[in-house]
């Protein structure tokens, strides 16, 4: 966990870390989580994908992606699981024409075979439509979101990716995207991957400065001692399109999770940040 003095200094700059306590246990065992990763060719062509599988009976718990060398002209359009729950999937797409060479990487965590009971990928899908999208994908009841997923399809970079976000009592995900130009009928679906809770569960956020930098880039406080990161999550307040998440991404000891998030093209207006890591052990 950062010191306190740490967090005093960011709360200074406009800076909020806020911890949710859903479940805990006075004493729990490590769920083994380990993050899985895979990179495109990294060239001028666009669109882009890649993929990455969990070892053999082993279960995806969220999706996530980075757009490497964008410079905010690429969208993260993808970061998402197969209905098996065994295959991430991250895509990029430019938004605005560009000659530089880009790529996109999937990072994805996963489960041991039978580490996590009950779990169960659901999906909600807004559109196809020219609107703007707010899809929600709930768990059932009794279970709670480990992790989640989007994506977007037809969008063709004119549909900037605003949220995946978990609701505080980890009950949902919802997904959120924003036209950026004129674009056309596309729909957007938000995953939940849900399961029985385990000993301990938690929602860990930070949410930056409102200020109009561009790129912000943000990690959550550490997971609590005992506990990984098993879902990633972010959000942008106030850019409504005019900035695009293209960085969501569990850091490499599953302690912490990593947003950025750059404005498609000149934006003169002020814009905040949250970014969240579930944590379960």
């Amino acid at each position: 966990m950062r010191s306190r003095a740490l967090l005093a200094l960011l709360l200074a700059v406009g800076g909020t870390a806020v911890a949710t306590v859903v479940m805990a246990a006075p004493a729990y065992a490590s769920l083994s989580l380990y993050r899985i990763t895979a990179v495109s060719a990294h060239d001028s062509v666009s669109p882009k994908t890649v993929t990455a599988t969990c070892d053999v009976g082993d279960t995806l718990l969220s999706v996530g992606g980075r757009v490497n060398d964008g410079g905010g002209d690429v969208l993260l359009t993808r970061a998402y699981a197969d209905g098996a729950l065994s295959l991430a999937t991250a895509a990029g797409i430019e938004a605005i024409a560009t000659t530089v060479d880009w790529d996109v990487e999937v990072m994805a965590v996963c489960a041991p075979a039978g580490m996590i009971s009950g779990l169960q990928l659901m999906e909600t899908t807004a559109g196809p439509s020219i609107s703007d999208k707010f899809p929600t994908a709930v768990c059932p009841v009794g279970k709670l979101a480990f992790g989640g997923g989007y994506k977007v399809e037809d969008g063709y970079g004119l549909a900037s990716i605003d949220e995946l976000r978990f609701d505080t009592a980890l009950g949902w995900v919802q997904a959120t995207s924003y036209a950026n130009g004129a674009v056309g009928n596309y729909s957007l679906t938000a995953q939940a991957i849900c399961g029985t809770p385990v000993a301990s569960m938690s929602l860990v956020s930070w949410t930056t400065a409102t200020n109009s930098i561009s790129p912000k880039t943000e990690t959550t406080p550490a997971c609590p001692a005992g506990t990984q990161t098993s879902g990633i999550g972010g959000a942008i307040t106030g850019a409504l399109g005019a900035a695009s998440i293209d960085t969501l991404i569990p850091k490499p000891q599953l302690g912490t999770v990593e947003i950025t998030v750059r404005e498609v093209g000149a934006y003169p207006g002020n814009w905040n940040v949250l970014v969240q890591a579930v944590c379960a052990g």
